[in-house]
Order: structure tokens, then C-alpha cells, then sequence
């Protein structure tokens, strides 16, 4: 009777009450789903067909309508009609934050007859980016994130537990957790009492998913299994951060379920994530190149910095842009799975630790960067931690940093779990790569943080 009484609240949330959602909110993500479901299956051939038409849209939408991309093809004397398909791309320059932020909002920014706002965003580089956003574009973000959760066996409705940094949703976030039993708690209360507490959730609620960081799940799993909770679970989705083959393995044996792990970026686009063989890439969101550090295609199997188009162009188009993350191509052969789409070996550039309170509580790499992302201030940054009780921040500072803005971090870091811990700013001109090629967000060399 639950199960039947379970069924008809997913087909009604699915096929009525997201709908009139999207309406009311101005998205187009049930549609967008929809189209999704079925085209995930389509043949490479069809998919890269839809892929470019989608592509030349784009370049002719930016050349027509904005400045800055339609000065930069002058100059190489480009038309539209010269970039038709990936193998064309090479032909326009890679794009990074600092050469978008030069050109932000005036040249870099089209009108969509949308409402639009700013998000600003420092990923898991430590580097602060601004990116205009309207509900479309969202939209399509968040329907091919909801594809990915279908993936792990997720159906709309299910009873979920989330880990997240928002701390103030927005009334459609709330309004949908309430309808979709999305049960929302903080990511950077990692204490073994509030871990106890989600846990006691999970189970008043019959929670058949845990979706959140990484980081936050693998602390949630460690307790699960300390404590000999062994309610089993349907699935698991993660994002934002490293999934560590430790992390995996212990949420799996935990919770008795496959981890889905997803890859986007807080630009409005959704990536990849994986089947229960590889990663896919979401082939009608998005364009990856995977580069070495002269711009040239990486070789087989080797590392290559992560280079994306989206496919949609919203207000603030992104072309060949540099997430700066690290990535693996996959082989080109078709996945077990049947589906069509373009397949990532691995994601390897959002290296982490956690960062461990003398109080026992444990932050993760979005405690400081749902904080610090916020500070337009801030160019980047990186937290080091030598002892357990507390951790120097580096910022490289931007116009109007003062000692009133050291004052708000710190503030705004003790009240998000950091209280008790001395925590000392060190304003830097620079903060180098490590030799790997990979930026380290978060160091902490405490041996709290090699065992956690």
C-alpha cells in the first residue's frame, strides 16, 4: 500500500504539479527532462548531428548579439559560418575568468527576454567569477542533473536526504523541496551529534537517497557505520567535489548502494556524471576539450585541463572556457550502458581535504568556498591548515579588501562551524599550482585530515 501510495505521488509531482511549476517560475525543466530521457539513448551519430546544430547556433547567436565575441572573430577573420562542428573550435582562443571578467557585463552579456541575475562563483579553483544567469538556463542545468539522479535509481517523489551550503532558499527551492521530500541540511555541521541527527532523519523519514558533497556523505557514512546503522539505501548522487575511492567505498558498504557522481560547475552548466560503467558527457549540454598546457589536444589517457562550450547560450554565453579543473577523454567507444552519449574517463582536478575543529567538527571544501565566493573582494584563495587548532587563509585581494572585510570572513566562518579556531589571513600577490597541475583548494596537514 506504501509502495502504491509512493507511485502515485511521483507520476503526479512528474506530470502535473513540477509542470505547473515550471510555468509559475518561468523554466522549462520538465520539458527539457522529457526530450532528455529519450535522446540520452539515440545513437552517437544522431546525437553529434543535434550536437553541432546546436553549435552553430551558438556562434552565430554571440557573433550577432555581442560584442566581445563578434570583435574576437573579426579579428581572426571568422564568420559563423567557419566554426560547424568541436574540430572547429580550436580557431577561437580559450577564454578564462580573467578574460571574461574583462570584458563583464557590457561586451560578455546578451539580453533574453528573462530576468537575469548574477552569480558569483569560485569553484574549486579559489578563484572568484561572476556569470549572468536567467531561469532557462537554469533550467537545463537542472535537467540534466535530474538525469543523472534517474541514473541512480532516484524517481521524483522518493524521500531524500541533502547536504547543501545555501543556507537562505529561495521560495521555488523551498517549495520544491517540501513536494519533491527533499530533507535539506547543512553541509559544514559535521559533528558526530549532528551527524546523529541526520542519520535519525534518514531514518523517521524512510530516506531512500542521500545526495549532497562528497565529503559531507563520506562523514555521514563513517558515522553510519560506527553507530551499526544498516538501513539500506536505493542510491546516492555526489557533486562539487573530489569522490575519493575511500569515500566510495565507504558510503557503498554503508549504505548497501551504488554512488552516482556528477560534474558542473556553478556557470550554469552540467557536465558529466556517471552510469554505473563511466562518466557521460551530457553531449546536448555541453562541448569538452581536454587540453595540455599549449592549447593542444592531451594524449590518450593522459590528464588534460577540462575545457567547455555550453551549447546554450543564456545570457552569458561560455565558449571554450577554462573551468580549471583536470580531466581523462574517454576511449570514443559506445558504453555498455547503451547510451549514446560522449563518455570522461575521470575527473581529477578538485583534490580536497577536510579541515578538522578542535571540537571535533569537520569542514569541507564548500564551508569556505559557499562563504568566500561571496566576497567580490577576494581574487582567490586557499585555506592551510598545520594544527588542529586553526588554519591560515590566503587571499590574493582584489579592489576595496580592508580590514573591515577580514573581519566579515572571520565572522562568517565561526558562525558556519569554524568558532573556537584561530584563524589567520594572509594576504598573498599570488597562490602557486601545486606540481601535479592541480590547485589545492584546501591543504591540511593535521593527521586528523590523513585519517578522516
Amino acid at each position: 500500500m506504501e509502495e502504491l501510495a509512493l507511485r502515485a505521488r511521483c507520476w503526479l509531482l512528474r506530470n502535473v504539479i513540477f509542470p505547473l511549476g515550471d510555468r509559475a517560475f518561468g523554466q522549462r525543466t520538465t520539458e527539457r527532462l522529457k526530450f532528455l530521457e529519450q535522446a540520452q539513448w539515440w545513437e552517437p551519430e544522431r546525437l553529434h548531428c543535434e550536437r553541432d546544430r546546436l553549435l552553430q547556433t551558438l556562434i552565430r547567436t554571440v557573433y550577432d548579439e555581442m560584442p566581445y565575441y563578434r570583435d574576437l572573430m573579426d579579428s581572426r577573420r571568422l564568420k559563423p559560418g567557419d566554426i560547424r562542428s568541436p574540430a572547429d573550435l580550436y580557431k577561437l582562443p580559450i577564454a578564462t575568468k580573467a578574460s571574461l571578467l574583462a570584458a563583464y557585463p557590457e561586451r560578455i552579456t546578451r539580453r533574453t527576454g528573462q530576468k537575469t541575475w548574477e552569480g558569483r562563483t569560485s569553484g574549486s579553483t579559489g578563484s572568484n567569477f561572476a556569470v549572468r544567469l536567467d531561469r532557462e538556463t537554469v533550467g537545463w542545468y537542472r535537467a540534466s542533473l535530474l538525469l543523472a539522479m534517474e541514473w541512480s535509481g532516484w524517481r521524483m517523489g522518493e524521500p531524500t536526504l541533502q547536504t547543501g551550503m545555501n543556507q537562505d532558499l529561495t521560495l521555488d527551492r523551498r517549495l520544491k523541496n517540501i513536494l519533491m521530500q527533499c530533507h535539506y541540511v547543512p553541509a559544514y555541521a559535521l559533528d558526530d551529534a549532528t551527524l546523529d541527527h541526520n542519520l535519525d532523519i534518514m531514518e523517521r523519514r524512510r530516506i531512500r537517497h542521500l545526495w549532497g558533497y562528497p565529503g559531507s556523505l563520506y562523514c555521514i557514512a563513517r558515522r553510519a557505520r560506527e553507530r551499526g546503522w544498516n538501513r539500506p539505501l536505493t542510491g546516492m548522487v555526489t557533486w562539487g567535489d573530489n569522490l575519493f575511492a575511500h569515500y566510495r567505498e565507504t558510503m557503498e558498504t554503508a549504505f548497501g548502494a551504488r554512488v552516482t557522481d556528477t560534474y558542473g560547475c556553478a556557470e550554469g552548466t552540467h557536465i558529466s556524471a556517471q552510469c554505473p560503467y563511466t562518466y557521460h558527457v551530457h553531449s546536448l549540454d555541453v562541448i569538452v576539450e581536454y587540453l595540455d598546457d599549449n592549447g593542444d589536444s592531451a594524449a590518450s589517457n593522459s590528464p588534460g585541463n577540462i575545457v567547455f562550450t555550453r551549447l546554450h547560450p543564456g545570457p552569458m554565453p561560455l565558449i571554450r572556457y577554462r573551468v580549471g579543473d583536470l580531466g581523462v577523454a574517454g576511449t570514443g567507444a559506445k558504453c555498455e550502458c547503451g547510451r549514446g552519449y560522449d563518455t570522461m574517463e575521470s575527473i581529477q582536478g578538485r583534490d580536497t581535504d577536510i579541515v578538522t575543529t578542535p571540537s571535533g567538527n569537520r569542514l569541507i571544501v564548500h564551508v569556505f568556498t559557499g562563504i568566500l565566493g561571496k566576497f567580490p573582494e577576494i581574487g582567490e584563495f586557499q585555506v592551510v591548515q598545520e594544527d588542529p587548532g586553526g588554519f591560515q587563509l590566503k587571499i590574493v585581494p582584489r579592489e576595496g579588501f580592508s580590514a573591515e572585510t577580514a573581519e566579515r570572513i572571520v565572522s562568517r566562518l565561526e558562525g558556519a562551524g569554524a568558532a573556537g579556531m584561530e584563524i589567520q589571513i594572509d594576504l598573498v600577490d599570488e597562490i602557486p599550482i601545486a606540481p601535479t597541475g592541480k590547485r589545492r583548494f584546501v591543504v591540511s596537514r593535521t593527521s586528523a585530515a590523513r585519517t578522516a
